[in-house]
């Protein structure tokens, strides 16, 4: 039974399919139903139906799987043949998806036109791999050369499994199969394509028996009499009954149906001049008449043609692939540079939307290509058709004497055909720039952008990037180094390229960008100012960034980046990076539901962005929803996408879920990768300290401050470093707090670390050098928010309980109430270190049930707090809160879970010292 249905989640239209009733007691039903699930589960393309996840609802089982909208290809042939073009272009599809299936040892084995289906865009999809087998793992190659496999015990002893009309020979005798069996079964189904009828008629196993299955069908162009001689050879080498001699892969078929398609494309030549030629054979008392009328009538036949079969424009729909610049001068210069500038060019435009890079990368993983594969116009076809995009846009230079010729031509990317082309001069090498921003604009208006927003979203190449080609190389340089490589290794190539152009204000962005990935915040935050100072020299949607990044990032004024933002999200709705960066803001701000929203969105408009699956699995985190966060983590490594900070955060998930061998894991993936390892060697660090493993903790930081600092990230080493001293003041251990604090201030004085180490000081009631570094950082950061909002008031607050005066204490909190439950910068987490701090107030003050409020905050939310000691401590705090209110049993209660987490813990750590005589009293 099959349902259309929304995922309420993803706000998307899916399809539910259930085992019906009857058939959940037959085992072969529920085994082949489960297959089918994990088989095309486990394949990523774009011809193939996408299976996105399997469960149970009331003893049913269920897929939900893709929406698709068209009919199955049996309908669509109807006993008729299909037009050629049409089934050239559906075969080549098929031929793609059962490579892809076969490149992963899958064979699907039940190959029929039912089970294949044509979207209303022209898309083949194959479906129902309920028959599939997958060979053993570690297989790879040729569909000869992949191991063969027997029947199952999911049928009765000596039946066949598949479609009779269909089956390779050795499938219908029941012998061992390889993927051969399908390329076979393809054959059929081009046959049915090209002619409307089936190779092999018979409704019953009779066909087989009767040795239909041993003779040859008619050839396809003895019925369909418009067909090439070409197609009986493509379609007599699937149907060898010998698969030694039929096709040994799906690529190898794929390829004889494209070079098909473009020699029949080649000879359909125009009949106009052979018409003139005619006209010109006329009598001459004839000529005056029939020239006229022959014009005439080659007019209006022109006319039409023009009109019904005008080159068709893009929508605001579709997507396009930038291939590569063909460089025909020789200059290295133009290498990657000309792409990266008609990349910046073409997305100031709202109507149009390239494929990023991140999806170029899988693609080409698919394909079996090297991830920086040179973009050739013959891949970057294959990319388009993969990636169910539009059009290629192919892009040339040449020299002519001193002169250069640009020329920029878009192509449908399944059939070929021209939809636009454009070409501009330059005379002379420091004019390309130019040249290339009014070809991209030209073509943007010929792909079908009105006038209007190109004409308004038209920054000249050269203020929108720089003037400088070396500055611009440089920078393409760095773009693909990042892509491929990290933010680590991409900051020289930027760097070099604001030496060469001191006013590259996109160059600055991405130098903010890099360095706040790595936590470094002051040099982040010196960068983005500088990008924000040159914001007039880039295009709209650059400058509407660089505005946003700006007060979200070196400001850190919440209001006003959430408003540039939504600007930017308006003006660009096809625009990834808008709805994600929304989303971060409203994950600092602690509004969880509003993040997960605009996180779906972004992930919907960009499939294959890691920071958006690291943030949505972080949101699951905060809402405590383990499962989902999975999922999301798993998709991510699914599309071959991974970093530092998403192994983090599958840590944070294992830590949840109590899964020391996980946490290990992620820590070991980690080891010996820069920026990478010094996370996981905190977070553990944290983990230890949650469980009062405090020498430990101390190791495994000073091991992270020795990984940042071989990385060069100078402020990530001094905030692990931060984050030590303030574990040791929280349990009081005063000496190493003052030892690491002082370190941290050696370290850095950036404004994430200086926080830290001003609450350390106040926690170990220092509060004359705790107020002093709050006031500095008051003065310097007077709009940013969560500074001002969540770090200073708690550190205020923490140095008005030093000076035993819990009210004020209180009182100084009341504003972080509405920021405490986002995540808090410099950290990856949230420490709810408000609610802590207010907790201990109220202790202060013998308010009982207040205290127990703020200390069971912290423990509802773990998903938030995570490893961060506070989350442990809080099981002392409510103990503590419960004695207040006279409640033994519960206090009792309390203490247990802080001394069973602190079971195995360093037994000279002050706070548990303490705990366990306030425990003990309880007796």
């Amino acid at each position: 039974m099959v349902y259309r249905a929304e995922d309420m989640r993803l706000h998307r239209s899916v399809v539910l399919k259930f085992l019906t009733a009857e058939r959940l007691d037959n085992f072969v039903a529920l085994e082949r139903f489960r297959r089918e699930a994990q088989a095309a589960s486990a394949l990523n393309h774009p011809n193939i139906c996408t299976i996105y996840d399997i469960g149970e609802q009331d003893g049913r089982q269920f897929i939900a799987m893709e929406f698709l909208d068209g009919e199955t290809l049996k309908r669509r042939i109807s006993g008729k043949p299909l037009p050629f073009d049409e089934m050239l272009e559906l075969a080549i599809q098929i031929a793609d998806a059962l490579q892809a299936a076969h490149a992963q040892g899958i064979i699907h084995r039940d190959v029929k036109p039912t089970n294949l289906f044509v979207t209303k865009q022209g898309i083949a999809k194959v479906l129902d791999f309920g028959l599939a087998k997958v060979v053993p793992a570690g297989w790879s190659g040729t569909a000869s050369e992949m191991p063969t496999v027997t029947g199952e015990p999911l049928s009765s002893p000596g039946s066949t499994m598949g479609t009779i009309p269909y089956m390779s020979p050795e499938q219908a005798r029941g012998e061992e199969l390889d993927a051969r069996t399908d390329l076979f079964s393809f054959g059929a189904v081009l046959y049915e394509m090209a002619t409307g009828k089936m190779a092999f008629s018979g409704p019953s196993a009779a066909v087989v028996h009767d040795g239909t299955l041993n003779r040859t069908p008619v050839p396809a162009s003895q019925i369909n009499q418009a067909l090439p001689p070409k197609l009986d050879e493509i379609i007599g080498k699937a149907l060898e009954k010998d698969r030694k001699l039929r096709y040994h892969s799906a690529t190898d078929i794929r390829t004889d149906l494209q070079r098909l398609k473009r020699d029949t494309e080649s000879e359909q030549l125009p009949a106009v001049s052979s018409a003139v030629a005619l006209v010109g054979q006329q009598r001459g008392m004839q000529w005056k008449v029939i020239v006229p009328a022959a014009i005439a009538i080659m007019a209006l036949a022109a006319g039409g043609y023009v009109f019904f079969h005008r080159t068709p424009r893009l929508t605001d729909k579709d997507t396009i692939v930038l291939s590569d610049f063909d460089n025909k001068t020789g200059d290295t210069v133009f290498d990657d540079t000309l792409r990266q500038g008609l990349s910046i060019q073409l997305e100031q435009s709202p109507f149009l939307s390239i494929i990023s890079d991140q999806q170029i990368r899988q693609a080409l993983q698919m394909m079996g290509e090297k991830p920086d594969a040179k973009l050739t116009p013959e891949i970057a076809r294959e990319l388009c058709q993969r990636t169910a995009s539009a059009a290629v846009l192919d892009g040339s230079i040449a020299q002519i004497g001193t002169q250069y010729l640009l020329t920029l031509k878009a192509v449908n990317c399944v059939s070929g055909k021209s939809l636009a082309s454009t070409e501009v001069q330059a005379n002379d090498k420091n004019r390309v720039l130019d040249a290339l921003g009014k070809t991209a604009s030209e073509i943007r208006n010929r792909l079908g952008e009105s006038l209007s927003t190109v004409q308004k979203f038209d920054t000249p190449l050269e203020q929108a990037t720089t003037p400088s080609l070396e500055g611009l190389k440089a920078y393409s340089l760095g773009m693909r180094t990042w892509e491929g490589k990290g933010d680590s290794e991409a900051i020289p190539f930027f760097k070099r390229a604001v030496e060469l152009d001191p006013n590259f204000a996109l160059a600055y962005l991405a130098l903010g960008t890099n360095y706040f990935n790595l936590a470094q915040t002051s040099l982040a935050n010196a960068n983005l100012k500088k990008a924000f100072e040159l914001r007039d020299r880039v295009s709209e949607r650059e400058r509407d960034r660089i505005t946003a990044d700006y007060y979200a990032i070196a400001a850190g004024d919440e209001e006003k980046a959430i408003r540039a933002y939504e600007l930017w999200a308006k003006s660009y709705p096809r625009d990834d990076l808008a709805p994600l960066d929304l989303g971060n803001e409203y994950m600092l701000l602690g509004q969880w539901e509003r993040a997960l929203s605009e996180t779906q969105e972004s992930l919907r408009l960009e499939r294959n962005d890691v920071v958006a699956y690291i943030n949505l699995g972080q949101i699951y985190l905060a809402l405590n929803d383990l499962d989902e966060a999975n999922v999301t983590f798993q998709h991510a490594l699914e599309h071959k996408l991974d970093a530092g900070i998403l192994r983090l955060m599958m840590y944070y998930l294992a830590f949840l879920r109590g899964d020391a061998e996980e946490m290990k894991r992620q820590v070991g993936w980690a080891a010996g990768r820069p920026g990478s390892e010094d996370l996981l060697f905190s977070a553990q660090s944290d983990t230890e300290a949650y469980y009062g493993h405090m020498k430990k903790a101390q190791d495994f930081s000073r091991r992270a401050v020795e990984s940042a600092l071989r990385a060069r990230a100078k402020e990530t080493a001094a905030t692990w470093q931060a984050d030590a001293a303030l574990r040791e003041a929280e349990i009081g251990n005063s000496e190493q707090a003052h030892r690491a604090t002082a370190a941290t201030l050696t370290l850095s004085s950036g404004s994430g670390v200086q926080n830290l180490a001003a609450l350390a000081l106040a926690r170990l009631g220092d509060a004359a050098r705790a107020g002093a570094i709050a006031e500095d950082l008051a003065k310097s950061n007077p709009a940013n928010t969560l500074l001002n909002y969540y770090w200073l008031a708690t550190i205020r607050a923490a140095i008005e309980l030093g000076h035993d005066d819990p009210t004020k204490a209180v009182e100084l909190l009341q504003p972080a109430g509405a920021y405490e439950m986002g995540y808090s910068a410099p950290f990856l987490f949230g420490t709810m270190y408000p609610a802590y701090v207010r907790g201990e107030a109220y202790l202060a003050l013998h308010q009982g049930p207040q205290a127990a409020a703020e200390y069971q905050k912290i423990l509802e939310h773990r998903g938030i707090v995570l490893n961060c000691l506070n989350g442990a401590l809080a099981h002392l705090g409510l103990a503590r809160a419960y004695v207040l209110q006279g409640d033994t049993v519960k206090a009792k209660a309390a203490y247990q879970d802080f001394l069973t987490l602190w079971k195995d813990a360093d037994p000279d750590i002050p706070i548990l010292i303490a705990a366990k005589a306030e425990y003990a009293k309880l007796q």
